[in-house]
Formats: structure tokens, sequence, C-alpha cells
């Protein structure tokens, strides 16, 4: 168990993932996964739908720093990682990203001004925060002189959602809306700000250890056949269409909660004061990996303990602001400001989108999201409306259209039955 926490966080090293939230539907408000980014978005366009179960919504964010291409190459019929990646990686790399897939869910609207929906869902989400420097080991082993200090976090986790929300329309121009989430979280891996400090003798190359690490996990019980960790969590979204005609404004906060975790508790500690070892480096992917780490974990001596104290972790908070102006009845344009919080770690999205609506059926978008490590990011989606069935489809942030030199992709695809305003 040991050496595979290690493998998870090295390979962290690799890639610099960040999850993307879907900045096209936002605004294709004929859809009900609009409200993934805002509660209010549904209420004008929607009397009610139902999702088909388990396909109404399945989305998948990978965002990575380093295509396939970028990690791995070939030598001959030998693979080798490829040492470009130390002149490429950050000193400070961040692995996240996100799953989730509607089970079901359903939405009615009452009257003219209220709407009523409930879903269930299971989500998993990854963050891993490791320096670059551990990277320049693996490859380069030791090296003469200096301290190499290595700081970390790790949260990994996977859950179902049961979300109950409420939409109000107050007049004309205003609409709020909320939701309220039951979390049943399955699995957790949880530490925040391990610490290592590496040390390299100038004469015997000799590495000194030091390390002050604590990774939590929470698994599963199957003996139990129940979920028993258990949290809470809200969204929260207003919507304002301005004075000035066409111009719409809304802003919303998603997956503000915790969970708590007291279920097939393990904990991961790593307290080194002066530990020493001799790794000479890895070049190749030949199976020397895997003693690699062996060295590494008996190195850092994680040491597993059962436990009974129950622990909390919070979910990736997210703040929304959307800006959009109806050109005409057909056109629109719109502006998508995000950001999400976790531990340490907060990232910062700006996204620009055109769509246009072909009669009652089709709608069609294009749009491109401005990223602080990467500014071309384009995106596709496609809204279909037929009979009372409505599909959806989306694909943003593609880097590449050769799957080695893929880097960036979100998808989402999804469809269900509908009966929409007139």
């Amino acid at each position: 168990m040991r050496k595979y926490i290690i493998l998870f966080v090295s390979l962290a090293l690799a890639a610099q993932l960040t999850a993307q939230e879907s900045t096209l539907m936002h605004f294709m408000r004929w859809s009900p996964q609009s409200m993934r980014s805002n509660p209010t978005n549904l209420l004008d366009t929607t009397r009610y739908y139902m999702g088909i179960p388990i396909l109404s919504n399945i989305g998948l964010d990978v965002n990575s720093g380093f295509g396939y291409s970028d990690l791995i190459t070939r030598k001959g019929n030998k693979l080798q990682i490829n040492r470009e990646i130390l002149n490429t990686a950050n000193d400070r790399n961040r692995f996240t990203t996100d799953f989730s897939m509607e089970l079901f869910s359903f939405g009615i609207r009452i009257r003219e001004e209220n709407m009523i929906t409930f879903s269930l869902s299971t989500k998993a989400f990854g963050s891993v925060l490791i320096p670059k420097d551990v990277a320049v080991l693996l490859l380069d082993g030791n090296k003469p002189g200096g301290t190499i200090e290595a700081n970390a976090d790790v949260n990994g986790t996977a859950y179902v959602e049961a979300a109950l929300g409420y939409i109000r329309k107050i007049d004309d121009n205003w609409k709020v809306g909320g939701r309220v989430k039951y979390l049943a979280g399955a699995v957790n891996a949880y530490g925040n700000d391990m610490k290592a400090s590496l040390y390299t003798d100038p004469d015997t190359y000799a590495l000194t250890l030091k390390s002050d690490a604590l990774l939590r996990t929470s698994l599963f019980d199957l003996e139990e056949g129940a979920l028993t960790n258990s949290g809470a969590a809200f969204d929260l979204g207003v919507y304002y269409k301005t004075p000035i005609h066409g111009l719409e404004v809304s802003l919303s906060m998603i997956d503000w909660g915790w969970i708590t975790w007291n279920s097939s508790l393990k904990e991961y500690r790593s307290f080194v004061k002066n530990g020493e070892y001799t790794f000479s480096g890895l070049e190749s992917l030949d199976g020397s990996f895997d003693a690699v780490l062996d060295t590494l974990s008996e190195a850092f001596k994680f040491e597993e303990s059962d436990t009974k104290t129950p622990y909390s972790s919070f979910l990736p908070g997210k703040i929304f602001l959307g800006v959009s102006y109806n050109l005409t009845k057909a056109d629109k344009f719109g502006f998508l400001f995000s950001t999400r919080a976790l531990h340490n770690f907060q990232r910062t999205t700006f996204g620009l989108m055109y769509s246009r609506q072909v009669g009652n059926w089709f709608t069609v978008a294009a749009g491109n999201n401005f990223m602080m490590n990467k500014l071309f990011n384009p995106s596709l989606a496609l809204l279909l409306r037929l009979k009372g069935f409505q599909f959806h489809i989306a694909a943003e942030n593609i880097s590449s259209f050769n799957p080695k030199d893929l880097k960036t992709v979100s998808l989402q695809f999804g469809m269900n039955i509908a009966v929409w305003a007139k």
C-alpha cells in the first residue's frame, strides 16, 4: 500500500490537471445541466423535465499540462521518460480532476414563479500538489549539495449527492434559487501540508531525509453495506435582467460544503528526523520503476495504523459570474468568470462564447476558456430538442486532435425528457 501512495504522488509530477466547468452549457438555459453552474437557469424555459436514468448527464474533465508525447519517448523498442519534462514542469505542480454521473433527476414548475428540482448523482474529484524537485530526483537521482524542500497536499474524494432545489421568480427582472445537498462519502484520501526536506552530501552523494507527513484515508465498508460518511453542501444563485435590452447578469456559489469521514479509517504517517539512502535515478520504463517505488517507500517509512478519530474534508467550492447579451432572438454572446478554491489552491478561468439558435430545435455554441497557464482552449457544444427529448453534448478545452498530443479536454453529454415553456 505504501508504495502505491508514492506512485500516486509521483505521477502528479507528470501532469498538472485542472478540472474545468462548462462555460457553454452555462448559457444553454434550455438544458437542465445549465443549473450545474447556477440553480436559477431553467425557470423561464422549462415547465418540467426528467433525466433519463444514468444517461441524463455524464461529465469528465481532464486538463493536463502535458500530453503523452511530452511524457514518454521511444528509443528503439524501449519506452523512456522524456527528460524535456524537467524543462517544462512548474516548480509546484497540481493535479486535479473531476467526474460526475447523474443517476436520476427531475424538476417541475409550479405556477409561473416557482420550480422544484431534485437530483441524485455520483461524483468524484482529486487534487494533489507536488513539487517539481521530486521528478528531478526520480530522473537524475541524488545531486551534490543543496536541500530540496518538498511540500505537498492530497485530497481525493468519491461520494453520492442528493440535491433538493428551489427557484423563485421575484419579478420580470430577478430570479433567485438554491439547492441543499446531502452527501454520502464513499472513499477519501486527505493530507494537508505534508512536508519533506532532502539534503544530498556533496562528497558521498548520500541523501538525508527529514519528513513530517500524515495521510488520512477512509474506504467504503463492504461489511456495513452502507455509506456511513455523511456531509452537507449548498448552492446559491441569483439572476438579473438589466434595464439594457438583452443584457443579463448571473452570480452563483456552487458546492460549498464538507464530508465527515468515520468509516474504515487508516492513517499513513511519515516522520523521519535523519534518514539516509542513496538513489541513482530512473531513465526508462523497463520494469525498474517498481524497484524505485520500493526504495522511496522504504526511505519515507510510511507507517500504517488504524484510527477511530473522524476527520472532515471540504468540497472544491466554486463561484461563477456570468454576463450575456442577446444580439438577436437567435444570437447570444456570453462571458463567464469562475473561480474554484480547495486547500491553499485557487484556480480562476475566463470564458467567452457565442451561440446560435436554429428554430426551436437546435442550438450550437462555440467559445474559448482563458486560463493562466494556457490561453487557447477552444470549445464546442450542441443542444437538440425533438418531441419532448433534449440531447446535449459539449467538448471544451480541446488542445489537440491527435490523442498523443492531447493535453486538455472536458466532455459532457446526456439526455432528458422535457416539456418547455411557450
